[in-house]
């Protein structure tokens, strides 16, 4: 029987079994009240039971879905930490076994947190140590271009003074002297240009050029200037160029023939009474591009196989007697193997001790069109020195010693030479007089040829200025263009690059 039922009958058998005075007692009624009370009471807190019953069974649903997710969302979260983790130690080499447990996420986080600290004070410490590195490099560059600078000025002196002496009537004794002078001198040359130009390969600031160029009289020109050198020696150098190889390619001549230079030169240094074999093929051709195989091979003292990878390292030879017998700085594979990096290629060497070497690479060029437009710029021959006669010239130049040097040169192409020891004077000079070409030295006091050359383009912005310095750095050669120059060459200079720079803008072909 429910409570409900319960209560009703309760009070049908109170009303039937007593009688009305009974019922009607004041005590009697106060039982009877506080009896209903204490049903409705119990009733009301029934049904609250209930309803809070009913509210916690909703609420510990919600509560028990959301603990599930909660600990589905840790449990992901510590995997991902100890992956993270994991992932630590095979990077930086750490044992994290004692610490890893699923069960102490702080654990984990606190590890964590430590690793992550640890490794932005390494970041930190890296990044110092590359701003310490590049400032570092920086500084170097500098230095070799002052060091460029001061040695190349003088040198340019005793290179002019020892091809003047060459060209006199002299004695069979001093013109031996002379010789030795011109090697020596050759051979300093080199060594300034192969560390100056390893220093701007490993700064990064060597870049490709693309203009025209006629390939296969970049490689007979190699040959040439190894000519000498090589029948010193008792050796032949011979050219194996195909047929079907374009003449005319767009490229950079000037360090795809340092690179074959490099190889020739080498080739002829380490062989005597031998031969050096340059072959050129034309491997493929995919539209207008021409993929090259270049090869140069000796019959010289070779490099035993387990000593070939070392000659491509920075100031190494294969032996340190090299040095001694056959001189300098072991640089020079190191920048052609840079070199040909810059053009996406590779120079690989088959050689064996005794049997002579084999170094070859292949590059892939573009070949040129409209070949007649450029074949009025190629050089002048430089036995031809009349047609120079009559060109005025603006030598603006304040080394004493070069400056004669430069007239000697000039006097014997029969040019017409006027002077200037500054940029200012250079001006003044300009304003009254009517030059052809003008031969501008950078670096200089009270004005240097920067400035000048900038003032000269606000009067004539038509008139060949050519730059004459000694720093060989790409930003100086940058700077010179910028402000107005038409060409530039290092010092010391070939007289025949200055002839053919003289000519180039002041003869018409």
């Amino acid at each position: 029987m429910d409570s409900l039922n319960f209560h009703r009958l309760l009070n049908k058998q109170i009303t039937k079994y007593l009688s009305v005075d009974c019922l009607n007692q004041e005590p009697f009624q106060h039982f009877i009240k506080a009896v209903n009370e204490s049903y409705f009471n119990f009733e009301r807190d029934k049904e609250l039971f209930e309803h809070s019953s009913q509210l916690n069974e909703k609420e510990y649903a919600e509560i028990n879905e959301k603990l599930k997710k909660e600990i589905k969302q840790r449990r992901l979260s510590v995997d991902k930490l100890i992956d993270a983790i994991y992932s630590l130690e095979e990077k930086e080499g750490l044992d994290a076994s004692k610490i890893i447990d699923s069960n102490n996420l702080s654990k984990l986080v606190d590890y964590l947190q430590i690793q992550i600290d640890n490794r932005k004070r390494i970041e930190s410490e890296l990044r110092i140590a590359k701003e310490l590195a590049e400032n570092a490099t920086q500084a170097k560059s500098e230095f070799l271009s002052m060091m460029s600078h001061e040695i190349r000025t003088p040198l340019n002196a005793i290179v002019g003074m020892t091809y003047l002496m060459q060209q006199e009537e002299v004695s069979d004794s001093l013109a031996e002297n002379l010789k030795i002078l011109q090697f020596s001198t050759d051979n300093l040359h080199a060594l300034i240009n192969d560390i100056l130009d390893f220093s701007k390969i490993e700064a990064g600031k060597v870049e490709l050029e693309k203009a025209p160029f006629d390939l296969k009289q970049l490689i007979s020109n190699i040959k040439k200037a190894n000519q000498v050198k090589a029948e010193e020696k008792e050796n032949k150098i011979k050219l194996m160029i195909d047929d079907d190889v374009p003449n005319w390619l767009i490229g950079d001549s000037l360090r795809l023939g340092q690179i074959i230079t490099n190889l020739v030169s080498n080739a002829v240094k380490f062989t005597k009474k031998g031969s050096i074999t340059v072959e050129l093929t034309l491997q493929k051709r995919v539209g207008n591009l021409a993929i090259l195989g270049f090869s140069v091979t000796d019959t010289g003292i070779g490099i035993e196989p387990k000593k070939q990878q070392l000659i491509f390292d920075k100031f190494t030879q294969a032996n340190s007697e090299t040095t001694r017998e056959f001189g300098g700085t072991g640089l020079g594979l190191v920048i052609t193997k840079k070199l040909l990096q810059l053009h996406n290629s590779d120079i690989h060497l088959e050689s064996e001790a005794g049997k002579g070497a084999k170094f070859y690479f292949t590059v892939e060029l573009e070949i040129a069109s409209d070949v007649e437009k450029f074949k009025k710029d190629i050089n002048l021959e430089f036995h031809e020195e009349d047609i120079l006669k009559g060109v005025n010239v603006l030598l603006v130049e304040d080394y004493p010693v070069n400056i004669k040097v430069a007239t000697k040169f000039l006097e014997r192409w029969k040019v017409n030479i006027d002077i200037a020891e500054n940029g200012k004077i250079a001006l003044e000079k300009f304003d009254i007089g009517k030059y052809d070409v003008v031969l501008m030295d950078i670096q200089m006091p009270i004005m240097d040829g920067y400035t000048a050359t900038a003032e000269i383009r606000k009067i004539d912005t038509k008139v060949p200025i050519i730059a004459l310095t000694a720093s060989a750095t790409l930003n100086n050669q940058d700077r010179a263009f910028t402000v107005g120059m038409n060409d530039y060459i290092t010092k010391p200079f070939n007289p025949k690059e200055l002839f053919n720079k003289i000519a180039k803008f002041s003869v018409k072909l």
